[in-house]
């Protein structure tokens, strides 16, 4: 490699790893108040209302900071302390002769609003007017950490295709050969550059994706904590708690269909085979009258049938 071609390729790299070292320093700045919740944290156990709010959902990857996942976190947790109860449609009252005071904020209010509605789903918590306040506690308890880890990796491979290609052009114009071609045509850099760009764009992809959660050690954590808190919970109240989350239970549905179910059916379905024998002597003396009625008829208008025929004309 000729002395001026080392000073073009390093010149370029240094413009790389300048950017990308500005890029993480961007990443530091923008994260300062969220570390330092995390490192403050660290040493204290996860409250389970804050875990529910970050990891969005019992099932794994989903999106972070969802509202319906600590509410119902909330009321599986009362339910677990014994002060209310669910049932199959995923209504939750109290239970009775339990007035006692809660610590928790979020579990205090959830319990003043049921005791002024009396019973309501997680649906409900979340869309009732009634609920207010129950949402602005919860709400509170929300971890002050961003939902995606944020647009790093598309400018570091933005870089790394214009370093590549700038790098090559600008050789191709100095007239510098490709290093280690015997061929130094300095036309090469126009094929050469992607080649380079390649060794470059693995870089870029040790930055997380836009869309991917941050923070996984927090992640974790809140797992955990969540686990813990509903170890003793049925797997029947979590069920029925979950039935309501984004849907109202219908208590029509059952009615509504057992009375479509016996308008359809007919009255003859219901025989017992007594009546079925009945049904089918009835129909015997039915035929019988028939054929009586119908050879009545016959002769009838057998004795007129030829004047209807010739009076035509």
């Amino acid at each position: 490699m000729s002395e001026g071609m080392a000073w073009i390729a390093a010149g370029w790299l240094l413009a790389y790893t300048g950017f990308n070292g500005a890029l993480f320093l961007s990443f530091r700045q923008r994260t300062r108040s969220e570390r330092r919740f995390l490192k403050e944290s660290d040493g204290v156990e996860v409250d389970p209302i804050q875990a529910a709010w970050w990891l969005g959902s019992s099932r794994e990857n989903a999106p972070a900071q969802q509202e319906w996942y600590a509410a119902e976190v909330a009321v599986r947790l009362l339910i677990t302390a014994g002060d209310a109860e669910v049932d199959k449609d995923g209504r939750v009252t109290l239970m009775p002769g339990r007035p006692r005071s809660l610590a928790d904020p979020v579990l205090a209010a959830l319990v003043a609003g049921l005791r002024r509605r009396g019973s309501a789903t997680v649906l409900e918590l979340r869309t009732d007017p009634r609920f207010e306040r129950f949402r602005t506690v919860l709400e509170s308890r929300r971890a002050p950490l961003r939902e995606r880890f944020g647009r790093y990796r598309v400018p570091a491979a933005t870089a790394a295709v214009t370093v590549a290609f700038g790098m090559s052009m600008h050789a191709m114009i100095a007239r510098h050969g490709v290093p280690g071609l015997p061929d130094q045509d300095p036309g090469w850099w126009t094929t050469v550059w992607m080649a380079v760009w390649a060794a470059l764009a693995p870089l870029a992809g040790l930055w997380p994706p836009e869309m991917s959660r941050p923070w996984p050690r927090f992640t974790r954590r809140c797992r955990v904590a969540v686990a813990q808190a509903l170890a003793d919970e049925s797997a029947e109240t979590g069920f029925r708690v979950s039935r309501s989350v984004f849907f109202a239970p219908d208590r029509s549905e059952g009615r509504s269909g057992a009375g479509h179910r016996g308008s359809a059916r007919s009255p003859r379905s219901r025989k017992g085979w007594k009546d079925v024998d009945d049904d089918i002597d009835g129909l015997a003396d039915t035929d019988t009258d028939t054929d009586t009625d119908t050879g009545t008829d016959a002769d009838t208008h057998g004795a007129g049938g030829s004047g209807d025929l010739g009076g035509g004309d």
